[in-house]
């Protein structure tokens, strides 16, 4: 009788150690896998991959046992819950902007985009462009990531060079090999739909690569400060700014981390990015949003959030950026970018280290667990031109219905009052989110086009949402048909 066959299987960080015995040699290795289901549930660790120690290659399940006899095996998890702590990373610094679903035991994500991307709507009166607020992709992670990039799959209407619904898609000058990061990748992929990041060719060249709507291309060729316009809107309204002087605010405490001095300078920092400096700047570097300001003869500085910056400088710093988070690596204090920054920071040792006109803060002011100056409702922008009108269902909306219902006739003898109908009105869609308006409150019209807007969105987005509405926000822009 032969040798009892066996491969040996260490755990992820080698703590453990398991000996597998096959029924026979033809025995597939995914029989091996799904054994190790009972340690490592696919509900808690995702799929589970097999790496030849000896090679550091991915093992193919479908391989025989007695292929890899005797071998020693490393078990590989984790990478989806890597990939999901960054996207959660992600969603605490953008708020409400930016969701996520995953369904547990796969390698998919789905991700919701709340920011504004350009569509095209055709009706009877022909073909508009309009602007959108709400956005869904599907992220697939490979086995072997983050060695190799994620795939990303759209999944909603858009109207853009390098986007398509139900396409696979990328967003352009992205290297995944310089910037290996799903913190990157996805906020590359939000620049890409606010019009930050995209590629048109030249018009009549012949060797130029194809976009994956060429009419798209066109628009955003003859279009293109009108879209740089949005672009930088829509990195500028996402931080809640602090009204004044940040101790002088009475609905967030702060306390102080080390000492003042050394600088005229006083720095605070939120609570979510002090949370988010950590987990960005071990991974990537990153821009610090929030604001600056003067209280008496001394400078200071309010940190929000954080926000990738996108390939290593592939778009320019936001408008409300103050500071830098240097990534892993970038030591050099001369980094450039478009425009001078007051703040720089980076994580040393676990830690948080701030520099200010070159020289490291000795203390700074942070925010205190349970006064969040983010729970604040920000006061909307105001939209340039006439007021936005709040109105109720016109006269025209009342006319149409859902279902009518006849109520019952008058009993017998008694005098006819006529009959009586409960109509549902139709309720309105705003233009921007696709989402109900269920009170009249909540929902106004435009005075220039009437397009339906929430109140909420309008303000939010600074102008109205119909490109051809004088109050569009991209105006000016080319009138040419898209």
């Amino acid at each position: 009788m032969g040798e009892q066959l066996q491969i040996f299987v260490r755990s992820p960080g080698g703590a453990r150690f398991f000996t597998w015995e096959p029924p026979s040699g033809d025995t597939p290795i995914a029989a091996l896998v799904e054994s190790l289901r009972t340690e490592y549930p696919r509900s808690q660790h995702g799929p589970i991959d097999l790496i030849d120690e000896s090679s550091g290659k991915l093992i193919d399940p479908d391989l025989s046992a007695q292929e890899m006899a005797d071998r020693v095996l490393g078990i590989r998890t984790g990478y989806v819950s890597d990939a999901l702590n960054q996207l959660e990373a992600l969603r605490r610094q953008e708020g409400p902007a930016f969701g996520y679903r995953h369904e547990p035991g796969t390698s998919t994500i789905s991700l919701d985009l709340s920011y504004p991307g350009l569509d095209r709507i055709d009706s009877l009166d022909g073909s508009g462009i309009v602007v959108k607020g709400r956005h869904r992709a599907t992220l697939i992670l490979p086995s072997d990531f983050p060695e190799k990039p994620p795939r990303i799959f759209w999944q909603s209407s858009v109207f853009h060079p390098n986007l398509a619904v139900d396409e696979e898609v990328w967003p352009p000058r992205y290297d995944w090999a310089d910037a290996p990061t799903l913190l990157e990748f996805v906020a590359a992929l939000i620049e890409t739909l606010t019009g930050d990041l995209y590629h048109v060719g030249r018009r009549f060249s012949i060797r130029r690569r194809r976009e994956l709507n060429p009419q798209a291309a066109n628009w955003y060729r003859r279009n293109r400060q009108p879209v740089a316009a949005l672009a930088a809107c829509a990195r500028q309204d996402r931080h809640t700014p602090i009204d004044g002087y940040p101790l002088d605010s009475v609905s967030v405490d702060w306390e102080l981390q080390g000492e003042l001095s050394g600088s005229d300078t006083t720095v605070f920092v939120s609570r979510q990015a002090i949370d988010g400096i950590p987990e960005f700047g071990g991974r990537c570097a990153a821009w610090l949003i929030g604001q600056t300001g003067r209280h008496g003869q001394a400078d200071w500085l309010y940190v929000d959030r954080v926000t990738s910056r996108v390939g290593h400088g592939l778009s320019g710093a936001p408008i409300n950026a103050i500071g830098i988070l240097r990534g892993p690596g970038e030591s050099d204090p001369q980094l450039e970018h478009d425009r001078p920054l007051p703040l720089d920071a980076r994580v040393r040792d676990g830690g948080v280290v701030l520099r200010v006109d070159s020289g490291d803060l000795a203390g700074y002011m942070v925010e205190v667990d349970g006064a969040s100056s983010t729970e604040q409702a920000p006061q909307p922008p105001q939209a340039s031109g006439r007021p936005i009108t709040i109105k109720g269902p016109s006269a025209e909306q009342a006319e149409e219905t859902i279902e009518a219902a006849e109520f019952g006739a008058p009993p017998e003898g008694a005098e006819d009052a006529g009959r009586l109908f409960a109509r549902d009105l139709e309720a309105p869609i705003c233009m921007y989110c696709d989402i109900v308006c269920v009170r009249s409150e909540d929902w106004g019209a435009c005075a220039d086009c009437g397009f339906v807007v929430h109140a909420g969105c309008l303000h939010q987005l600074g102008g109205c949402p119909n490109t051809d509405c004088p109050r569009s926000v991209l105006e000016p822009r080319s009138t040419a048909n898209p």
